[in-house]
């Protein structure tokens, strides 16, 4: 995956933090840097730099990370390195908003040139199950399904 930014120091900053790749080759030809799996050692990101701002439109595609301690915890620490909240955490799906379980907590982040990711953890089947059982008794807000999980305070 190729992510367009227009500082390539800020990007491998903001993108091996996250994302806990290191960083292969920087500056390559002064446009790319290389982001590498410290288990494999090849590259399977890749920073490009550019010139265009990024607009307002959604990003075509995205990446989805999986936070090892949390999404609360990860949206912190991603804006602390200078991202920021495009939708605030919630629960995938929603109770009652399909016929299948929840799933997941989820948040849309964008890094600090509006590249979109998400932050997908999946919900344990104790998680799932007090969700389903705060939906049945009224809770409706994704905050408050949220905290009967445990996910959030």
């Amino acid at each position: 995956m190729i992510i367009d930014v227009n500082d390539l120091a800020v990007g491998e900053m903001f993108w091996t933090e996250i994302t806990g790749r290191e960083v292969g080759i920087s500056a390559w030809n002064g446009r790319y840097s290389h982001l590498v799996s410290p288990e494999s050692g090849h590259p399977d990101l890749v920073l490009q730099l550019v010139d265009a701002v990024k607009g307002a439109d959604p990003n075509r595609a995205h990446l989805d990370i999986a936070p090892t301690d949390g999404v609360d915890a990860a949206i912190s620490r991603i804006i602390e390195l200078g991202g920021r909240v495009k939708k605030e955490p919630s629960i995938y799906p929603r109770p009652g908003s399909s016929d299948a379980t929840p799933s997941a907590d989820w948040a849309v982040l964008q890094d600090p040139f509006g590249n979109e990711f998400c932050l997908i953890d999946p919900l344990s089947r104790e998680q799932r199950s007090l969700i389903l059982d705060a939906a049945r008794s009224g809770v409706a807000s994704d905050h408050d399904l949220r905290v009967a999980a445990g996910l959030t305070r």
